[in-house]
């Protein structure tokens, strides 16, 4: 009797381990799969869909799964993953889409006359930067109370960017890295990168935009996740 019970007793150990096992891999493999889908989505949004496949192939194997299919149609991504636990194979399937913002014919082709040249200490000389008159004065403002706070400038390195050089960009980069030609706020005249060197996360610069750009009406861009570009939301 007392053997039947250990023996009981160690099938079911045996059977909870399977189960404690399984469980967290099972949300792995479905972690994988909405992973994979929504790379494939981004991708192909920007670039064909032999690319984007291959990039939610990427993002599968990153998650330790295989990719087993993958389809795209009509701007959303159907993907089908896959990972062996214990003795099984498990796979699952997920979708993801990713709508693109509609261009404007006016983006990235504002008339010069339109446009403000922005000169201060830390701003770009060549090519020179240009904003909005309204963003370019409140960035004026913003450098200067910087300055007068640290003692240092800001590096401003682009503002205004022309509809050629977003096609530049985005064939360089692909979405959403670079915004699709004719959506950019550098084609309104209304963003400011501050580059060389970028303004990051965790740098003195940062801390101050993050603390006081709003009252000069600038917001961060937060998607995709650039520390060092503000846009003029007023």
């Amino acid at each position: 009797m007392a053997l039947a019970i250990a023996a009981g007793a160690l099938a079911f150990s045996l059977l909870a381990l399977s189960l404690f096992s399984v469980i967290p891999a099972k949300a792995a493999v479905n972690a994988a799969a909405d992973s994979a889908a929504i790379a494939a989505a981004e991708s192909a949004s920007a670039s064909s869909v032999a690319q984007a496949c291959a990039i939610a192939d990427q993002a599968a194997s990153l998650n330790r799964a295989t990719l087993l299919r993958c389809e795209v149609a009509g701007g959303e991504a159907t993907v089908t993953v896959g990972r062996q636990i214990l003795e099984t194979t498990f796979s699952v399937t997920a979708r993801a889409a990713v709508p693109r913002p509609e261009a404007t014919a006016a983006n990235g082709a504002i008339p010069a006359a339109d446009l403000v040249l922005v000169s201060y200490p830390g701003v770009r000389e060549s090519p020179a930067v240009y904003l909005r008159a309204d963003a370019a004065a409140a960035l004026l403002q913003l450098l200067e109370a910087y300055h007068a706070q640290t003692d240092d400038y800001l590096p401003v390195d682009e503002g205004y960017r022309s509809l050629e050089d977003q096609h530049r960009l985005f064939d360089q980069y692909g979405w959403p890295r670079a915004a699709i030609p004719g959506t950019s706020n550098h084609g309104e005249g209304i963003a400011v990168d501050f580059v060389n060197p970028p303004v990051v996360r965790g740098a003195t610069s940062h801390s101050w935009l993050a603390a006081n750009a709003a009252r000069f009406g600038f917001s961060p861009l937060t998607d995709p996740d650039e520390p060092w570009h503000w846009d003029y939301t007023r």
